[in-house]
């Protein structure tokens, strides 16, 4: 769920920002990697955010089946990459756009760690590896519920240290 990966890619910047080691934009870096792989399912939150045109929808749900291309390492290396050179050609500035750069592959790989979380699992290594890791959380369930109100429970503790 958009919500669940949303909550975790803002805890986890919460906590590099106590840690003072967030870029200025890296909020909205975290959580949005924590959306984008989700940019190759119609419900995804970042698919619908972007109201694709019904022209359009059908093939890119064709050339980007959902847990497929956006759901690898990989992908994330090149968001990051993507990210560090736009932020380096408009600001000039290389650590701003390195730590912008990671805070987005951090977001990028919190989706990939829920994601696994499900029965359904990812092939981060895909294709290089078939492995696929997984787990026993299913969307929308009671667990991943749980699991939610563990992040935000998670956010109070880090509030308080």
């Amino acid at each position: 769920m958009g919500s669940t990966h949303a909550m975790a890619g803002f805890v986890l910047w919460f906590g590099l920002s106590r840690l003072n080691v967030s870029p200025p934009l890296g909020i909205v870096a975290v959580v949005l990697g924590s959306l984008l792989p989700d940019i190759d399912h119609p419900n995804g939150t970042i698919r619908q955010m972007l109201e694709l045109p019904k022209f359009l929808a059908h093939p890119v749900q064709e050339i980007l089946p959902h847990r497929g291309p956006t759901h690898t390492i990989w992908a994330g290396f090149g968001i990051a990459a993507l990210t560090l050179g736009l932020m380096e050609c408009s600001s000039n500035q290389v650590l701003i756009s390195l730590a912008t750069g990671l805070a987005m592959l951090a977001g990028y790989v919190s989706h990939l760690v829920l994601d696994s979380l499900n029965p359904t699992g990812v092939h981060w290594l895909r294709p290089l590896k078939e492995t696929k890791i997984s787990w026993i959380i299913r969307t929308g369930s009671r667990g991943e519920e749980y699991f939610f109100y563990a992040l935000i429970g998670s956010l109070f503790l880090v509030a308080l240290l």
